[in-house]
Protein backbone atom coordinates (compact mmCIF):
# COMPACT_ATOMS: atom_id res chain seq x y z
CA UNK A 1 0.00 0.00 0.00
CA UNK A 2 1.24 3.47 -0.90
CA UNK A 3 0.23 6.65 0.94
CA UNK A 4 1.07 10.10 -0.43
CA UNK A 5 0.74 13.04 1.95
CA UNK A 6 -1.89 11.06 3.83
CA UNK A 7 -3.81 10.02 0.69
CA UNK A 8 -4.05 6.27 0.20
CA UNK A 9 -3.35 5.20 -3.39
CA UNK A 10 -5.87 2.84 -4.94
CA UNK A 11 -3.83 -0.30 -5.84
CA UNK A 12 -5.91 -0.65 -9.01
CA UNK A 13 -4.24 2.49 -10.40
CA UNK A 14 -0.81 0.89 -10.04
CA UNK A 15 -2.04 -2.43 -11.46
CA UNK A 16 -3.50 -0.70 -14.53
CA UNK A 17 -0.32 1.31 -15.11
CA UNK A 18 1.77 -1.86 -14.71
CA UNK A 19 -0.29 -3.77 -17.29
CA UNK A 20 -0.13 -0.88 -19.77
CA UNK A 21 3.65 -0.47 -19.41
CA UNK A 22 4.27 -4.20 -19.70
CA UNK A 23 1.96 -4.58 -22.72
CA UNK A 24 3.76 -1.73 -24.51
CA UNK A 25 7.16 -3.33 -23.86
CA UNK A 26 5.97 -6.74 -25.03
CA UNK A 27 4.45 -5.20 -28.13
CA UNK A 28 7.84 -3.83 -29.12
CA UNK A 29 9.75 -7.04 -28.43
CA UNK A 30 7.09 -9.52 -29.67
CA UNK A 31 7.82 -11.67 -26.60
CA UNK A 32 6.90 -11.94 -22.96
CA UNK A 33 8.81 -9.70 -20.55
CA UNK A 34 8.04 -11.49 -17.27
CA UNK A 35 11.66 -11.15 -16.15
CA UNK A 36 11.18 -7.37 -16.19
CA UNK A 37 8.05 -7.32 -14.03
CA UNK A 38 9.85 -5.70 -11.08
CA UNK A 39 11.11 -2.93 -13.39
CA UNK A 40 7.64 -2.35 -14.84
CA UNK A 41 6.06 -2.32 -11.38
CA UNK A 42 8.52 0.34 -10.21
CA UNK A 43 7.76 2.43 -13.29
CA UNK A 44 4.04 2.07 -12.59
CA UNK A 45 4.42 3.15 -8.96
CA UNK A 46 6.47 6.18 -9.93
CA UNK A 47 4.01 7.16 -12.65
CA UNK A 48 1.03 6.95 -10.29
CA UNK A 49 2.85 8.76 -7.49
CA UNK A 50 3.82 11.60 -9.81
CA UNK A 51 0.26 11.87 -11.10
CA UNK A 52 -1.19 12.08 -7.61
CA UNK A 53 1.39 14.64 -6.51
CA UNK A 54 0.45 16.84 -9.47
CA UNK A 55 -3.26 16.41 -8.72
CA UNK A 56 -2.69 17.35 -5.08
CA UNK A 57 -0.75 20.44 -6.11
CA UNK A 58 -3.50 21.42 -8.55
CA UNK A 59 -6.04 21.14 -5.76
CA UNK A 60 -3.83 23.21 -3.48
CA UNK A 61 -3.09 26.15 -5.76
CA UNK A 62 -5.96 26.26 -8.30
CA UNK A 63 -9.21 27.80 -7.03
CA UNK A 64 -12.48 25.93 -7.35
CA UNK A 65 -14.00 26.70 -10.79
CA UNK A 66 -17.10 28.84 -11.06
CA UNK A 67 -20.43 27.03 -10.56
CA UNK A 68 -21.57 27.90 -14.07
CA UNK A 69 -18.51 26.24 -15.62
CA UNK A 70 -18.93 23.18 -13.41
CA UNK A 71 -22.60 22.94 -14.38
CA UNK A 72 -21.79 23.23 -18.08
CA UNK A 73 -19.24 20.40 -17.95
CA UNK A 74 -21.50 18.34 -15.70
CA UNK A 75 -24.38 18.54 -18.17
CA UNK A 76 -22.05 17.65 -21.04
CA UNK A 77 -20.86 14.61 -19.10
CA UNK A 78 -24.45 13.56 -18.43
CA UNK A 79 -25.24 13.75 -22.15
CA UNK A 80 -22.22 11.60 -22.98
CA UNK A 81 -23.14 8.99 -20.39
CA UNK A 82 -26.74 8.92 -21.59
CA UNK A 83 -25.54 8.52 -25.19
CA UNK A 84 -23.69 5.41 -24.03
CA UNK A 85 -26.78 3.95 -22.36
CA UNK A 86 -26.41 5.03 -18.72
CA UNK A 87 -29.73 5.20 -16.88
CA UNK A 88 -30.91 8.25 -14.94
CA UNK A 89 -30.86 6.17 -11.74
CA UNK A 90 -27.18 5.36 -12.28
CA UNK A 91 -26.35 8.97 -13.04
CA UNK A 92 -28.15 10.15 -9.92
CA UNK A 93 -26.22 7.63 -7.81
CA UNK A 94 -22.94 8.84 -9.33
CA UNK A 95 -23.80 12.55 -9.21
CA UNK A 96 -21.43 13.55 -6.40
CA UNK A 97 -18.58 11.43 -7.78
CA UNK A 98 -19.04 12.87 -11.27
CA UNK A 99 -19.06 16.41 -9.95
CA UNK A 100 -15.88 15.77 -7.97
CA UNK A 101 -14.15 14.32 -11.03
CA UNK A 102 -15.17 17.30 -13.15
CA UNK A 103 -13.85 19.80 -10.60
CA UNK A 104 -10.57 17.84 -10.33
CA UNK A 105 -10.19 17.76 -14.12
CA UNK A 106 -10.85 21.47 -14.53
CA UNK A 107 -8.31 22.24 -11.83
CA UNK A 108 -5.75 19.91 -13.39
CA UNK A 109 -6.27 21.43 -16.84
CA UNK A 110 -5.57 24.91 -15.45
CA UNK A 111 -2.61 23.64 -13.48
CA UNK A 112 -0.85 21.97 -16.40
CA UNK A 113 -1.48 25.02 -18.57
CA UNK A 114 0.26 27.13 -15.91
CA UNK A 115 3.25 24.76 -15.95
CA UNK A 116 3.42 24.79 -19.75
CA UNK A 117 2.95 28.53 -20.10
CA UNK A 118 6.56 29.20 -19.15
CA UNK A 119 8.10 26.74 -21.60
CA UNK A 120 10.27 28.18 -24.39
CA UNK A 121 8.95 27.97 -27.92
CA UNK A 122 10.55 25.23 -29.99
CA UNK A 123 12.47 26.61 -32.97
CA UNK A 124 13.61 24.80 -36.10
CA UNK A 125 16.98 23.97 -34.56
CA UNK A 126 15.22 22.42 -31.56
CA UNK A 127 12.95 20.39 -33.81
CA UNK A 128 15.80 19.11 -35.96
CA UNK A 129 17.75 18.15 -32.83
CA UNK A 130 14.71 16.31 -31.43
CA UNK A 131 14.28 14.49 -34.74
CA UNK A 132 17.92 13.36 -34.71
CA UNK A 133 17.62 12.10 -31.13
CA UNK A 134 14.38 10.18 -31.83
CA UNK A 135 14.91 8.75 -35.28
CA UNK A 136 13.54 5.37 -34.27
CA UNK A 137 10.15 7.08 -33.98
CA UNK A 138 10.30 7.70 -37.73
CA UNK A 139 11.69 4.35 -38.80
CA UNK A 140 9.53 2.95 -41.56
CA UNK A 141 9.48 -0.84 -41.83
CA UNK A 142 10.43 -2.72 -44.93
CA UNK A 143 7.46 -3.54 -47.12
CA UNK A 144 6.84 -5.73 -50.11
CA UNK A 145 4.20 -6.02 -52.83
CA UNK A 146 3.54 -9.75 -53.05
CA UNK A 147 2.06 -12.37 -55.34
CA UNK A 148 1.00 -15.58 -53.66
CA UNK A 149 0.28 -19.21 -54.54
CA UNK A 150 -1.32 -21.37 -51.86
CA UNK A 151 -2.27 -25.06 -51.75
CA UNK A 152 -4.10 -26.75 -48.89
CA UNK A 153 -2.49 -30.16 -48.60
CA UNK A 154 -4.35 -33.42 -48.15
CA UNK A 155 -3.58 -34.27 -44.52
CA UNK A 156 -3.58 -38.00 -45.31
CA UNK A 157 -0.96 -37.60 -48.05
CA UNK A 158 0.70 -34.14 -48.02
CA UNK A 159 3.75 -35.35 -49.95
CA UNK A 160 1.93 -35.24 -53.30
CA UNK A 161 0.86 -31.64 -52.77
CA UNK A 162 4.36 -30.70 -51.68
CA UNK A 163 5.88 -32.31 -54.78
CA UNK A 164 3.33 -30.50 -56.97
CA UNK A 165 4.22 -27.10 -55.52
CA UNK A 166 7.95 -27.87 -55.68
CA UNK A 167 7.52 -28.71 -59.36
CA UNK A 168 5.75 -25.40 -59.98
CA UNK A 169 8.62 -23.64 -58.22
CA UNK A 170 11.12 -25.36 -60.51
CA UNK A 171 9.13 -24.19 -63.54
CA UNK A 172 9.31 -20.62 -62.22
CA UNK A 173 13.05 -20.94 -61.67
CA UNK A 174 13.30 -22.07 -65.30
CA UNK A 175 11.55 -18.89 -66.46
CA UNK A 176 7.81 -19.59 -66.23
CA UNK A 177 5.58 -16.68 -65.20
CA UNK A 178 4.72 -16.77 -61.50
CA UNK A 179 1.44 -14.89 -61.91
CA UNK A 180 0.16 -17.27 -64.62
CA UNK A 181 1.02 -20.39 -62.62
CA UNK A 182 -0.33 -18.94 -59.39
CA UNK A 183 -3.63 -18.03 -61.06
CA UNK A 184 -3.90 -21.52 -62.54
CA UNK A 185 -3.07 -23.50 -59.38
CA UNK A 186 -4.05 -21.44 -56.34
CA UNK A 187 -6.62 -23.09 -54.10
CA UNK A 188 -7.88 -19.90 -52.50
CA UNK A 189 -11.63 -19.67 -52.75
CA UNK A 190 -11.55 -16.23 -54.39
CA UNK A 191 -8.64 -17.20 -56.70
CA UNK A 192 -6.85 -14.00 -55.60
CA UNK A 193 -3.06 -14.12 -55.94
CA UNK A 194 -2.18 -10.48 -55.24
CA UNK A 195 -1.67 -9.82 -51.51
CA UNK A 196 -0.89 -6.16 -52.11
CA UNK A 197 1.60 -4.43 -49.82
CA UNK A 198 2.75 -6.17 -46.64
CA UNK A 199 4.82 -4.35 -44.02
CA UNK A 200 7.40 -6.15 -41.92
CA UNK A 201 5.84 -5.99 -38.48
CA UNK A 202 6.41 -9.45 -36.97
CA UNK A 203 10.03 -10.58 -37.22
CA UNK A 204 9.23 -14.01 -35.75
CA UNK A 205 6.24 -14.67 -38.01
CA UNK A 206 7.01 -17.51 -40.46
CA UNK A 207 5.36 -15.86 -43.46
CA UNK A 208 7.00 -12.46 -42.94
CA UNK A 209 10.36 -14.02 -42.10
CA UNK A 210 10.30 -15.84 -45.42
CA UNK A 211 8.99 -12.87 -47.41
CA UNK A 212 11.55 -10.36 -46.19
CA UNK A 213 14.47 -12.69 -46.81
CA UNK A 214 13.72 -12.53 -50.54
CA UNK A 215 14.88 -10.08 -53.19
CA UNK A 216 12.59 -8.56 -55.81
CA UNK A 217 11.31 -11.11 -58.34
CA UNK A 218 12.75 -14.05 -56.41
CA UNK A 219 10.49 -17.03 -55.82
CA UNK A 220 10.44 -18.41 -52.29
CA UNK A 221 11.07 -22.00 -51.32
CA UNK A 222 7.94 -24.04 -50.64
CA UNK A 223 7.01 -23.46 -47.01
CA UNK A 224 4.26 -24.55 -44.65
CA UNK A 225 2.30 -21.96 -42.69
CA UNK A 226 -1.17 -22.02 -41.09
CA UNK A 227 -2.21 -25.40 -42.51
CA UNK A 228 -1.18 -24.52 -46.06
CA UNK A 229 1.75 -24.77 -48.44
CA UNK A 230 2.91 -21.50 -49.95
CA UNK A 231 5.00 -19.94 -52.69
CA UNK A 232 5.46 -16.17 -52.68
CA UNK A 233 6.96 -13.73 -55.17
CA UNK A 234 7.88 -10.18 -54.11
CA UNK A 235 7.21 -7.91 -57.07
CA UNK A 236 8.57 -4.81 -55.30
CA UNK A 237 10.66 -4.66 -52.12
CA UNK A 238 11.17 -1.40 -50.27
CA UNK A 239 13.82 -1.60 -47.53
CA UNK A 240 13.46 -0.24 -44.02
CA UNK A 241 14.34 3.46 -43.84
CA UNK A 242 14.13 6.59 -41.69
CA UNK A 243 11.50 9.02 -43.01
CA UNK A 244 13.24 12.27 -44.05
CA UNK A 245 12.62 15.23 -41.77
CA UNK A 246 10.85 17.17 -44.49
CA UNK A 247 8.15 14.52 -44.82
CA UNK A 248 7.42 14.32 -41.08
CA UNK A 249 8.03 17.91 -39.97
CA UNK A 250 4.47 18.42 -38.69
CA UNK A 251 4.61 15.14 -36.78
CA UNK A 252 8.00 16.08 -35.32
CA UNK A 253 6.65 19.39 -34.06
CA UNK A 254 3.66 17.74 -32.41
CA UNK A 255 5.70 14.95 -30.82
CA UNK A 256 8.48 17.29 -29.66
CA UNK A 257 5.96 19.62 -28.04
CA UNK A 258 4.27 16.68 -26.30
CA UNK A 259 7.65 15.46 -25.06
CA UNK A 260 8.62 18.92 -23.83
CA UNK A 261 5.39 19.21 -21.88
CA UNK A 262 5.68 15.70 -20.47
CA UNK A 263 9.20 16.39 -19.23
CA UNK A 264 8.08 19.69 -17.67
CA UNK A 265 5.39 17.90 -15.65
CA UNK A 266 7.84 15.14 -14.70
CA UNK A 267 10.38 17.67 -13.44
CA UNK A 268 7.67 19.52 -11.51
CA UNK A 269 6.55 16.23 -9.93
CA UNK A 270 10.13 15.39 -8.93
CA UNK A 271 10.34 18.70 -7.06
CA UNK A 272 7.08 17.93 -5.27
CA UNK A 273 8.40 14.48 -4.44
CA UNK A 274 11.33 15.89 -2.45
CA UNK A 275 8.88 17.56 -0.06
CA UNK A 276 6.17 14.89 -0.01
CA UNK A 277 5.54 12.27 2.65
CA UNK A 278 5.37 8.98 0.76
CA UNK A 279 4.90 5.79 2.73
CA UNK A 280 5.16 2.25 1.35
CA UNK A 281 3.50 -0.34 3.51
CA UNK A 282 3.74 -4.03 2.74
CA UNK A 283 0.39 -5.84 2.56
CA UNK A 284 0.41 -8.77 4.97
Amino acid sequence: MVTINGEVVDPILIDEAFMRIKAAAEGKSESSCCERDDEFLEQARNEVIEGILLAQEAERIIPTPEQGEIREHFEETLREWRAHGASWDLLEAQRDQLRGEIVAKLRMDRFVESVWSGLPELGENDLHAWYRDHQDEFRRPARSKVLHLVIFPDESNPADDYRKLAGIRNDILDGADFAELASAHTQKADREIDLGWIEQERILNTFESMLFSLRENEVSPVFYYEQALHLIWPVIVEPEHIAPYETVADQVREMALTDQRRRALHEFALKLKTEAVIEHEAIS
